[in-house]
């Protein structure tokens, strides 16, 4: 079975949805992030794959008291990534999938397609409409694969697909998604635009 890793920050003021603190306020930034969060793991439940949590920093509150995680390693994005992989693959699964915690957009189907794609493709991205993806899988863990990648700006995407073709990766891109971290972004879902005007 290929495991999914779930990348995640805790749910706490100023730490999360940076980005949205301006235009909400840091306590309607954290609640957005919670949903996501919250989400995002009750897509990994639902799919059928075994999955770990990979936080930025310890913490024992909500929603992680009843879960065990990991600490991400690395000093940057890439290295975060490479490391959990590595983790990932260690018990012999011949593929391993990293995710985000802030795509409400991603469903089981999303999971269950990049396990499939996995079967006879080196790498599979779900890209993210800002340019970077928000879903990566991986059939051995190469840091050469993030080189010289520019987190947070609109290549990431570009950049990593370059890598791939240098490496000779096979890949397969699933269908675009759209990741939460502006307020056109919120501004797309409901369920987010009642929860910043709930209060």
């Amino acid at each position: 079975m290929i495991p999914v890793g779930i990348f995640a920050k805790p749910p706490l003021p100023g730490l999360v949805k940076t980005r949205l603190i301006v235009d909400l306020g840091s306590a309607k930034a954290t609640r957005i992030y919670r949903h996501c969060l919250e989400h995002t793991l009750d897509v990994a439940q639902r799919s059928g794959l075994e999955y770990q949590i990979y936080l930025s920093q310890e913490y024992d509150g909500e929603p992680f008291q009843e879960e065990q995680y990991n600490l991400q390693r690395g000093e940057d994005l890439g290295a975060r990534m490479t490391s959990a992989l590595r983790d990932l693959l260690a018990a012999g699964a011949p593929a391993a999938i990293i995710v985000g915690s802030d795509c409400l957009d991603l469903d089981t189907r999303h999971l269950q397609q990049a396990a499939q794609a996995l079967a006879d493709h080196e790498l599979v991205l779900a890209p993210a409409l800002d340019g970077g993806f928000v879903l990566i899988g991986c059939r051995q863990a190469n840091s050469q694969l993030f080189r010289a990648v520019t987190w947070s700006s609109p290549g990431v995407l570009e950049r990593t697909l370059d890598n791939a073709r240098r490496l000779g990766y096979r890949t397969s891109l699933l269908e675009t998604l759209r990741d939460i971290d502006t307020l056109q972004d919120v501004e797309q879902y409901p369920e987010l635009l009642a929860m910043v005007a709930s209060s």
